[in-house]
This record gives C-alpha cells, sequence and structure tokens, in this order.
C-alpha cells in the first residue's frame, strides 16, 4: 500500500509542477450510490425477493486540463484525480423477522485520463476512466442493528477502475458514474476465511457448514452514483 500511495503522490506532484500549460478545476460532490445486483457475482436471482439496496457517496478531487494537446477552444484533454473518496452501500431483508443487513463501507482515490467538451461559455461535459485505489474497504453483515454485528470482513488494499460523465454549468457540477473493486474480504475473527466463500456457500450450497471452502475469495463490489457539488 505504501508503494501505491508513493506512486500516486509521485503523479499528482508531476502534472501539478506543469504550470502555464494547465488550467484546473476542483470539485466536491456528494449523492446517491446504487449498488448492483452483481455484489460478490450473485445475480438479482440470488438475493431474497425483498431486499433493498441504497447508499451514498461523496469526493473531492481535480480536473487537471492541458489546453495545449488538442489546440482547440472547445476540446481539451487532461487527468482527473479524485484525491479522496468515501462511499457506502446498503442491502437490507425488509420482511425477514429478524431483519438482514449487509453495510459496506468504502474509502480510496481514484486517478485516470479524461476529455472535455465546451459548447458554450461556462459549460462543459467530461467523460473519463479512472483506476480505483481503495485504501480501505469493510463489510459488516448483522441482524437488526450494526450493534449486533457478530464479525466483519476487511481489505486493507483493493483495486478497481471507474468511467463516467460529469456536466458543469458555472459553479454547478452534476455527474453519472459506475464504479467496482475486486476485494478480498477476509474475517477478523476467522483467518483466511472471505466474505466471498462464505456467499458463494450459501448460493450453491445453502449450507454454510461445509467442509471444503470455496476457492474464489475477492468479491466484485460493483455500484451506480448520481452525484451533485460545486467545481471552481
Amino acid at each position: 500500500m505504501k508503494k501505491l500511495a508513493f506512486l500516486f503522490t509521485i503523479v499528482l506532484l508531476s502534472f501539478s509542477s506543469i504550470g502555464q500549460d494547465l488550467s484546473n478545476v476542483f470539485y466536491f460532490r456528494g449523492g446517491y450510490s446504487l449498488p448492483s445486483w452483481n455484489h460478490f457475482d450473485v445475480g438479482k436471482d440470488g438475493w431474497v425477493d425483498n431486499m433493498s439496496r441504497t447508499g451514498a457517496k461523496f469526493e473531492f478531487g481535480n480536473i487537471f486540463q492541458f489546453s495545449s494537446i488538442l489546440n482547440s477552444d472547445e476540446m481539451v484533454l487532461g487527468l482527473n484525480v479524485d484525491y479522496l473518496y468515501a462511499n457506502y452501500n446498503k442491502f437490507r431483508d425488509n420482511d425477514s423477522e429478524m431483519e438482514m443487513h449487509l453495510d459496506i463501507f468504502r474509502v480510496g482515490s481514484k486517478i485516470g485520463p479524461s476529455f472535455s467538451y465546451s459548447p458554450m461559455d461556462k459549460m462543459a461535459i467530461d467523460v473519463y476512466a479512472k483506476a480505483d485505489f481503495a485504501w480501505a474497504t469493510v463489510a459488516v453483515p448483522y441482524f437488526d442493528d450494526i450493534d449486533n454485528a457478530d464479525d466483519y470482513y476487511s481489505d486493507p488494499v483493493a483495486i478497481g477502475f471507474s468511467t463516467g460523465l460529469n456536466f458543469r454549468y458555472s459553479l454547478l457540477i452534476v455527474g453519472i458514474e459506475f464504479n467496482t473493486v475486486s476485494a478480498k474480504l477476509e474475517s477478523d475473527d476467522y483467518e483466511n476465511v472471505y466474505l466471498q466463500q462464505v456467499a458463494d456457500m450459501f448460493i450453491n450450497e445453502g449450507d454454510v457448514w461445509l467442509t471444503d471452502m470455496p476457492d474464489e475469495k475477492k468479491s466484485k463490489l460493483p455500484c451506480l452514483n448520481f452525484t451533485i457539488g460545486l467545481c471552481f
């Protein structure tokens, strides 16, 4: 993780030092994060019928724009950096006698290329693709109340990607983004037991007390984010 953080910092310093060829768009935003039914490779049919899902997202970052590359007044290439994001997703079984919950928390940083098009003054549309470095991912399954959680699953470093679209007008920025990481969520109580293995047991066998654990350890955690915020 230290090597990734060092590389991320060096890239930012390199682009920030370019100077006159670069204009910055700083933003912060938040909004709704909709977790996909394909969490843990389950698919919609793998969840109980009355499962609900919700979430939230916050992030702040910069779009570094290099105007001389395309030499155009309307189009510009850039580097889009999210210095820090926080993402929360929740699955909840609303109909069981003891409500089952699964809360997933993630914080990290993202970096990647962007393309911006400005059809008129004060308006711009950004398209981007970014590598996602999740510095911490934690999943907590529990019944009724999170204080009743017996165990949690975590991964200190997970890698993923995101792609999305921004609409900017004056100080307003609105965005839609698809984001996913692959995390090895290991149990805090049981060494070498992973949440993906537990999920596979429930889905494929219907019994979590099997002698042989499934092989897959990484969990895919895709979500769709809708955000609004301010840019300067």
